[in-house]
């Protein structure tokens, strides 16, 4: 077992590493052929397995493509996930650090590449066609945080990868604009096994708000959203704060619900009056789409990701960042204007029904059998 400090200065070396292949490194070289396979064995290249939206995405693809039939294949230096729960049939397999992670990948017909960092090592492999899955992170939304070798870097990685999709029209435009790529969007989902409505919902007593994040995570704003809380009760508002985070808080000496299972979450949500997210950016924001599924009432910042399924005013209300009396003020209309509320729940709903699992992973399947069709030349 690593240390924090062992994992981050074996990532350093790592990377070192890669930087040095990847400065001769071209695209990688394909040939279509006439071959088709229904089903594929697929393997998903993981930098980490830890409580994230994108490795629950990453998760639930894997479970949901080996429900279709195909074999799926996780590789990681991280941990089997005991977070989620995986189908029995597919396999994990765990690199030690010291080793090269991509050269365990087995014979495949298709890999994915699931972080930036592993792009080059897939393609060196000539094992099969490699397609980037891009998620999103600061090297997209917060560029302050990419230094110009690092830009270098992950720009060259983007080259020399012909398939590319992603979650988003804002993260597609990202990559356009910031490395000039062209991507497809797959939007996520939701399991609807686990966020759909409450049956004859009536308001809690005292108004009751869900929101998710991490405080460290500081581009999620989860500070605002308590102070405004925090406002609002000094004003003799009844208000009873559910907040879901995958780590103790340590700024924040207040309940938290911490690291919940799926199915908690989900009764966390539809029994919530309102869900608020305060993000700066979001490539996609799944947990506002998980709310709207609940049937819960949504406050969220413009913040890229989620315009592709949030109006203002039709199914959420849109605060302004880093605005704590904008977000007081909205927060104070849908705990007096019943009738908004309810109708922007209901119109949350139907927007949500656009978002099946069924739906996005019969795309990702034919876009991946489409894909397999190439030959490592």
């Amino acid at each position: 077992m690593y240390s924090n400090q062992e994992i981050e200065l074996l990532k350093n070396i790592e990377f070192e590493r890669r930087e040095a292949r990847l400065k001769n490194a071209a695209p990688q070289k394909l040939k279509l052929t006439s071959n088709q396979k229904e089903k594929l064995h697929i393997t998903y290249v993981m930098t980490w397995t830890g409580i994230c939206g994108g490795s629950k995405i990453i998760l639930e693809h894997a479970n949901r493509l080996t429900q279709k039939g195909h074999k799926i294949t996780l590789i990681s230096h991280d941990n089997k996930p005991e977070w989620f729960q995986l189908n029995k049939n597919i396999e994990f397999i765990q690199v030690p650090w010291e080793e090269i992670l991509c050269k365990k990948i087995p014979f495949c017909d298709v890999i994915v590449a699931t972080y930036w960092r592993e792009i080059y090592e897939c393609i060196e492999q000539r094992i099969a066609p490699v397609i980037y899955f891009e998620q999103g992170d600061y090297h997209l939304f917060d560029l302050q945080k990419l230094d110009n070798r690092k830009f270098k870097y992950i720009k060259k990685q983007f080259e020399t990868v012909q398939f590319m999709y992603t979650v988003s029209n804002f993260a597609r435009g990202k990559i356009k604009t910031i490395y000039n790529k062209e991507s497809k969007v797959i939007p996520n989902a939701v399991d609807k096994s686990i966020f759909y409505p409450k049956n004859n919902k009536t308001k809690n007593a005292d108004t009751s708000v869900a929101i998710i994040g991490s405080e460290k995570s500081t581009f999620k704003n989860i500070d605002d959203i308590i102070n405004a809380v925090n406002i609002l009760r000094n004003e003799d508002y009844k208000i009873k704060l559910k907040w879901i985070t995958p780590d103790k808080p340590e700024r924040n000496k207040i309940q938290a619900i911490i690291n919940p299972p799926q199915i908690e979450i989900g009764n966390i949500l539809r029994n919530s009056d309102i869900y608020i997210c305060a993000s700066m950016y979001e490539s996609f924001c799944l947990p506002v789409l998980e709310a709207m599924t609940c049937g819960v009432a949504i406050i969220t910042t413009n913040n890229g990701g989620n315009m592709d399924f949030v109006i203002d005013n039709k199914n959420a209300l849109i605060i302004k960042k880093h605005d704590i009396i904008d977000l007081c003020e909205k927060i104070k209309l849908l705990i007096k204007d019943e009738d908004l509320r309810k109708s922007l729940a209901k119109n949350a709903l139907i927007t949500s029904k656009d978002y099946s699992w069924d739906k996005t992973i019969s795309e990702i399947e034919k876009y991946y059998i489409d894909i397999a069709r190439y030959k490592v030349i």
